[in-house]
């Protein structure tokens, strides 16, 4: 039968102890809120009109003023397939703007693609353009990720 030897205690709580420290201090310094992306543009705009999409970006408590990306995917009900895409300018206090003109009445959707600190959201949201008839509405039923095919060439993909 083998001895049990007591220097292997102290040599297994250094050992784990320094694996605790090494864990504590490899994230100090990162950030790890995620990224949100709100809207601040309105739901409804006339046909032939000069419209802003406009988002605040955030991490957490602290307003984002280094996003890698801010790009506009715009499309019309039913015709994702033939969306836009239109990079946003950063204009300050975390907000990321583009214009467009919806020039024909429908509903529209403008999903911002924002890349950030090495993450990347994509909210969306409806815009009603004028008084379009519910029955030229189809639903979005689209996958998110179709956009992300269009997404090549710009900065950080």
């Amino acid at each position: 039968m083998k001895k049990f030897s007591w220097m292997a205690i102290p040599a297994a709580v250094l050992l784990l102890a320094a694996c605790g420290q090494e864990d504590e201090t490899a994230g100090a310094g990162m950030n790890v809120n995620p990224i949100e992306t709100a809207f601040n543009s309105p739901e409804t705009a006339e046909p032939g009109e000069e419209m802003t999409l406009s988002v605040t970006v955030v991490q957490g408590e602290e307003v984002v003023e280094d996003a890698d990306e801010v790009v506009y995917e715009v499309w019309e009900s039913g015709h994702r397939s033939d969306s836009e895409m239109l990079p946003a300018e950063h204009i300050g206090d975390g907000v990321y703007e583009a214009e467009t003109v919806f020039e024909e009445e429908g509903l529209y959707f403008a999903q911002a693609h924002t890349t950030a600190r090495r993450l990347h959201v994509m909210p969306k949201q409806e815009i009603t353009v004028g008084s379009p008839d519910p029955d030229s509405i189809v639903p979005d039923d689209s996958d998110d990720a179709e956009g992300m095919d269009k997404m090549e060439g710009h900065d950080g993909h």
